[in-house]
């Protein structure tokens, strides 16, 4: 089976939101960050700058519940992340 280069999937920030009021924006890139990893066995994961925007968008304290991201492949075991923008 070949591994795909591109690939979106949908990551829920729930430990994030649970946690506490001051950390909450950190721990989520932290988990989008370990999900990534752990799906696609990455030794290396890049973030888009814009993906923190996205993330916390209302404010470091209130971030989104649920984040749609692009993973694409950029080396042997490196991947970028990017948030996936609706174009309406």
């Amino acid at each position: 089976m070949k591994e795909k280069d591109n690939f979106e999937m949908t990551i829920n920030l729930r430990r994030a939101i649970m946690g506490k009021r001051n950390v909450r924006s950190r721990r989520a890139i932290n988990i989008i960050k370990e999900t990534v990893a752990r799906h696609f066995n990455a030794e290396r994961v890049v973030l888009d700058p814009m993906l923190n925007q996205v993330v916390s968008i209302n404010g470091r304290e209130k971030i989104q519940s649920k984040v749609k991201i692009a993973v694409t492949k950029v080396g042997e075991k490196t991947f970028l992340v990017r948030p996936v923008i609706k174009s309406e």
